[in-house]
C-alpha cells in the first residue's frame, strides 16, 4: 500500500496545530506507526501496545452492548487523554488516528476537528502516488 506522506502529513499538521492537541498520529489496527507528530516529549513509541488493546476493548464493548462499530474511543492517562478513531480499511487493515490532548477539557473541540479532518486523513492514506509515497519508518518532530 502506498500513502501520500506530503498529503497526510500536512492532514497531521493541522491537527497538531489546534489547541490542546499534543501528539498525532496515524497507525495501523496493529499498533505500526504510518506517521506522526508531537510537540515536546510527547512520546508516540507506545502507540503498538495502546492501538490493538484499545481497539479491541472498544470493538467488544460495543458488541455486548449492541452499539455497532467504533466511531471514536477515549483513554484517559495521568499525563492526558488519548483519542482513538477508525479512519479507513484498504483491504490490509484498519488505519487509525491517534490524538493525545494536553487535558479532558480540550475534548470537545478536538472531537470536533478530528471529525471533520478524517476525511482528509483517509484521502491521503488512499492516494499515495509514486515517490515519496510510503509509510513512514517513525514519527518525526513537530
Amino acid at each position: 500500500m502506498t500513502v501520500d506522506g506530503d498529503a497526510l502529513r500536512e492532514e497531521l499538521r493541522g491537527l497538531l496545530g489546534v489547541r490542546g492537541v499534543t501528539s498525532v498520529a496515524v497507525a495501523g489496527a496493529d499498533g505500526s506507526l504510518v506517521e506522526g507528530l508531537a510537540l515536546g516529549d510527547h512520546e508516540l513509541a507506545a502507540l503498538q501496545e495502546l492501538v490493538p488493546t484499545a481497539l479491541a476493548s472498544s470493538h467488544a464493548l460495543g458488541g455486548l452492548l449492541g452499539e455497532g462499530p467504533v466511531q471514536q474511543a477515549l483513554v484517559e492517562y495521568a499525563q492526558g487523554p488519548v483519542l482513538l478513531a477508525p479512519i479507513a480499511d484498504d483491504g490490509d487493515g484498519a488505519f487509525v488516528a491517534v490524538v493525545g490532548l494536553a487535558s479532558v477539557n480540550d475534548l470537545g473541540r478536538v472531537r470536533f476537528q478530528l471529525k471533520r479532518r478524517l476525511g482528509g486523513l483517509a484521502t491521503a492514506l488512499a492516494s499515495g502516488s509514486g515517490a515519496g509515497s510510503s509509510r513512514s519508518g517513525g514519527p518525526t518532530s513537530g
